[in-house]
């Protein structure tokens, strides 16, 4: 079971940290932008997720996960909580955010809030601040996982 917690929480966290895309808000003026995307990524076994983002516009990239803590049970017995630092690559710059996520062991199911860091981030993405949600499953145990990603980016001027 520790194995599992282990899988799925490096599954979570890599799926964070890939699922961007960018595209133009209604809002123009505030320069904020809304994110979607694909992530796909692979559990290292080592604390750590690799991957890539896809249909994310500005945030097709490469991603790693590092896990900042272990996985914290919930009042859910198969439902454990856990944090991790995601780090997405672009050719526009460098996308860093801090994240808390949940992970359901029995189903595969994860989700997870990323706040953007505006002081790690850079390039494009320096000063930005922000919130994106990732939502995957893993299907093979925590060996890969596969995410959407929402939110919003709010670039600085």
């Amino acid at each position: 079971m520790k194995l599992q917690i282990r899988l799925a929480t490096l599954a979570l966290v890599a799926l964070i940290i890939g699922l961007f895309s960018l595209t133009p808000s209604a809002s123009a003026a505030s320069d904020c932008q809304k994110a979607h995307g694909t992530l796909s990524v692979a559990n290292n076994g080592n604390g750590t997720t690799s991957g890539t983002t896809t249909q994310g516009g500005r945030l097709n990239a490469t991603t790693q996960a590092a896990f900042t803590s272990s996985f914290t049970p919930t009042p859910e017995p198969s439902t454990f909580s856990f944090t991790d630092d995601l780090t997405v690559t672009t050719v526009n710059g460098v996308l860093r955010t801090h994240n808390v996520g949940i992970f359901n062991v029995a189903t595969g199911v994860f989700s997870a809030i990323n706040r953007i860091d505006p002081n790690a981030s850079t390039g494009d993405f320096a000063g930005a601040t922000g919130v994106l949600y990732i939502n995957g499953k893993t299907a093979d145990g925590g060996a890969t996982f596969q995410a959407e990603i929402s939110g919003e980016i709010c670039f600085a001027n």
